[in-house]
């Protein structure tokens, strides 16, 4: 009979939820741009920056979001193997 293995670097989906962690801050640090738009000098210049400014920070925060529960996902992903290879192993020690 064939033996299948699976295996799963925890660290390494640790590591992600932390450079994930770091990302997201990156994107949450985000100053507005919506008052510097008055430097551009033309006015329809100045308006375009200033929409480009306000829909960039929406997206910004939704993409902060999105990375942060990615990062979750991955740490929450470590956490069940983790659980499962203990769990695993104290059944064939015959500690349960």
């Amino acid at each position: 009979m064939a033996r299948s293995s699976l295996t799963v670097d925890t660290e390494d989906l640790r590591s992600l939820f932390a450079t994930l962690g770091e990302v997201k801050s990156a994107f949450e640090s985000g100053r507005d741009c919506v008052d510097d738009a008055d430097a551009c000098g033309h006015a329809g210049l100045v308006q375009r920056v200033r929409s480009f400014s306000t829909g960039w920070d929406d997206t910004r925060r939704r993409l902060a979001e999105a990375i942060g529960d990615l990062g979750t996902s991955a740490r929450g992903i470590a956490d069940g193997f983790d659980d499962a290879d203990a769990e695993l192993a104290a059944s064939l020690a015959g500690d349960d």
